[in-house]
């Protein structure tokens, strides 16, 4: 997580391996989501390239690793995720 807050930030090209990120996105709950402060309410996460959602209503669609910042409660830059909600994710 902290290496994906610094090279986003920065705008670097990270590649994190899919068996690292799958361990981490499958263990995010509800419950761990709120106490990030991520609001996930009406909204459906749903990675590119990478069999795996998170939620229920208006997709968003991004990099597994952006979702994971976001589902974090981090920021993204803006133009790193797609949909009617994706705004709630973005700075910007």
């Amino acid at each position: 997580m902290h290496g994906l807050d610094i090279t986003v930030a920065l705008g670097l090209d990270r590649r994190v391996p899919e068996d690292r990120l799958r361990v981490v996105l499958d263990g995010v709950t509800p419950r761990s989501a709120r106490y990030f402060g991520a609001d996930v309410r009406g909204v459906e996460l749903r990675a590119d390239g990478l069999d795996w959602s998170f939620g229920a209503g208006t997709p968003v669609t991004g990099a597994a690793r952006d979702l994971l910042l976001a589902l974090f409660g981090r920021k993204l830059p803006a133009g790193r995720l797609r949909g009617a909600a994706h705004r709630r994710f973005t700075v910007g």
